[in-house]
Formats: C-alpha cells, structure tokens, sequence
C-alpha cells in the first residue's frame, strides 16, 4: 500500500514549517524530496517518522495511522549517528538488541547487512577508523536490520566530498534495488535526486508547499549527463529560482 501524507500542516508557535501538504510513495519506489533551504523537508521527513506530530493533517503507512516512533520506519540521518563505542556488527545489531532477538539470529541478521553494503572484513572496526562513506553505509545496513517497509533518508549523504557522494549515489541504488525497500530521500541537490529518484517532490519556500511533483523517467543506470537529465535539470532549477527569487523580494 505504501505512504501516504494527507492535508500535513507542522507549525512551530507563529511560524509554519510546512502547509497543507499531500503525497503518496507506492511500495517499492524512490522518492526524493526536493526544495530550497528551509522550506520544511527534514521537519516533513520527521512527522514521517514519528519523532514529531503534524499540526493539522495525518499521514498512513499501509493504511496504518502513525501515531509515533515504530520498527516499520528505517531513519538514515546525515552526520551518520553511529555509537563510536561499538563495532561495526554491534551498530548494526543495535535495533535488534532492543527488539531481543537471539544473538545468533542478530548475527546472521547483521552479516547479511554487511555483506549487502560491501563492509566484510570491517565487522569489528569502530566508527572512527572507517571513512566517511563507510560509516554512512553503517548506518544504512543498521536501519535495514530491523526491516523496516520504509527507509527515511535525511540528505544522508550531503556531508560527503563530491566523488564520494557519487560513489555512494551508485551504491544506494545498488542496495535498494537488491532490498527492494520504499525510500524516501531528502536532498537539496537536484542533480542528486535526478540521479535517484523514480519521482521528486518539489517544495516551495517557507512555508513549505509542494509546487511541483515530476516523474523521472529515464533508464537505469542513468547518466548524470544525458539530455532528459538536463532537460529535468533545467525545469527544476527554474522552479526553484522562481522561489528564490519571492523570497529575496
């Protein structure tokens, strides 16, 4: 059944983050969440999750109203949020620890992660001896233990080096195509989310309103280069210099 985010207002006192917000995510799709600076996607990807509640409007994940936090939503923060004190493996294991799965069920659980993200061989280095990259794929193999039916991603990969970001870009891809999981993905690069995404959300300014919701649909493995990326690319980046543009008036 999917996502689905229904009239979603978020205010905070006199200030309102997001507005009247709808959108549906289908199982198994790729959805970027797209806009200027400020214009509410993390707060929106937060209502998602659970960790905060909407101000007016709700939102369903296969037909269910979520109410709070739950095991049925993968978060993929952007400066990674790895216990530095624990191993690769126990990162990983960490969900399942709290849910008490039996230690060797959170094994075998956390290797077939590692081995999805290409991390075998480092099960018990710690956080601060991995790259950067490496430790964003920690925390991508730690929420996908627990099995969520959607997976969270909060610019996950905006702290990286652009060759690095690329790199991982391919690499998620190749991780979802193989968990078959439903993303949803915040970016403020519309390069990036051309590069992912089967549809972007494009939101206006503060408040945050959708303008714009564009399907992607281009052939994977995608050029970053090709002309309907930049034909995308173009359409995109006018909508956001229009919103720019009210902005500074």
């Amino acid at each position: 059944m999917g996502l689905k985010v229904q009239n979603v207002t978020k205010t905070f006192d006199d200030f309102v983050a997001i507005e009247n917000v709808s959108f549906e995510v289908v199982d198994g799709e790729f959805v970027c969440l797209l806009g200027p600076s400020g214009c509410g996607k993390s707060t929106l990807l937060r209502l998602i999750a659970g960790l905060d509640k909407p101000t007016g409007g709700e939102i369903f994940l296969d037909g269910e109203r979520i109410k709070g936090t739950g095991a049925d939503r993968g978060f993929v923060f952007q400066e990674y949020a790895l216990f530095p004190w624990r191993t690769v493996r126990r990162n990983i294991e960490f969900g399942l620890e709290i849910r008490k799965i039996a230690k060797e069920e959170r094994r075998r659980i956390s290797q077939k992660y590692i081995n999805l993200v290409n991390l075998a061989g480092f099960e018990n280095y710690r956080p601060r001896k991995l790259s950067a990259g490496m430790r964003q794929r920690v925390a991508i193999a730690r929420a996908l233990a627990n099995d969520p039916k959607l997976l969270l991603m909060d610019e996950p990969f905006g702290a990286l080096d652009a060759q690095t970001r690329n790199i991982m870009q391919e690499e998620l891809l190749r991780i979802w195509s193989h968990a078959k999981k439903t993303v949803l993905f915040v970016t403020h690069s519309v390069d990036e989310a051309i590069f992912l995404a089967d549809r972007i959300i494009v939101l206006s300014s503060s408040p945050g309103r959708i303008i714009e919701i564009r399907d992607v649909k281009i052939d994977r493995p995608r050029s970053r280069t090709s002309a309907d990326a930049s034909g995308i690319r173009d359409h995109i980046l006018g909508l956001l210099a229009l919103e720019i543009n009210k902005v500074h008036k």
